[in-house]
């Protein structure tokens, strides 16, 4: 399981809509919504490579200007664990 937290940033006032949005996709989860442009969330996903693509999925949404990964936990990524990275 790999485990992201990103931060987001909308036009002023957007928010709570994008938030809304975002937290309808599968394995994402939105934890804060503050000032009205800022929202803090985690994407929960099997591998790198589909948290990639859910987070891909944030650019269109209305509203939304910046998206920044924060952290990212893949102690568990397949890839990682048959390549003996994290033994």
């Amino acid at each position: 399981m790999v485990i992201s937290g990103i931060y987001i940033e909308t036009i002023p006032g957007g928010a709570n809509n994008a938030a809304a949005l975002l937290a309808e996709i599968n394995g994402v989860e939105v934890h804060h919504i503050e000032d009205d442009y800022k929202i803090i969330l985690t994407i929960e996903a099997e591998s790198i490579n589909k948290s990639y693509e859910i987070a891909e999925t944030f650019k269109p949404i209305d509203g939304i200007l910046t998206i920044c990964l924060a952290y990212s936990n893949f102690e568990e990524e397949p890839a990682y664990q048959e390549a003996g990275v994290f033994r």
